[in-house]
């Protein structure tokens, strides 16, 4: 399950960099040391791309500046989304919901995905954090 969830964190990064690195100790010629080495380059650079990427997010979510235009995105995202729950399950006795142009549901897309994987990401370091107290 851990594993699972590292390939789905990291897009397998992580699988590909150990193989390139058995690849790296396999090879039996130079030519092929040589490849194998500047695949395991490339791939350390991009787990070093995707981890400075999220120090970039983190250290900008610390701010309060952040946080501003992230709720007056989400707010209006999530009231829109629940008015349509809302709707449906009262089957349609609410005045229906308006549908976004494309260009802003686009947008509302990626900002409502992004509030659950942050629900989910606080939710499993919960989890995590309580597993790691109750072995103490």
């Amino acid at each position: 399950m851990l594993a699972a969830l590292i390939r789905w964190i990291t897009g397998d990064l992580v699988g590909q960099l150990t193989a390139a690195y058995k690849d790296k100790l396999a090879a039996d010629t130079d030519e092929k040391k040589l490849v194998a080495d500047a695949v395991v380059k490339q791939l350390e650079a991009a787990v070093q791309a995707r981890a400075t990427s999220a120090q970039v997010v983190t250290t900008g979510m610390q701010h309060k500046a952040f946080w501003i235009p992230w709720l007056i995105a989400a707010v209006p995202t999530a009231a829109w989304f629940g008015w349509g729950m809302c709707d449906s399950l009262f089957h349609g006795a609410l005045p229906d919901v308006a549908a976004l142009p494309p260009q802003l549901k686009e947008y509302a897309d990626i900002v409502f995905q992004n509030i659950f994987y942050v629900g989910g990401g606080v939710a499993g370091l919960q989890l995590v954090a309580s597993a790691i107290r109750g072995r103490k």
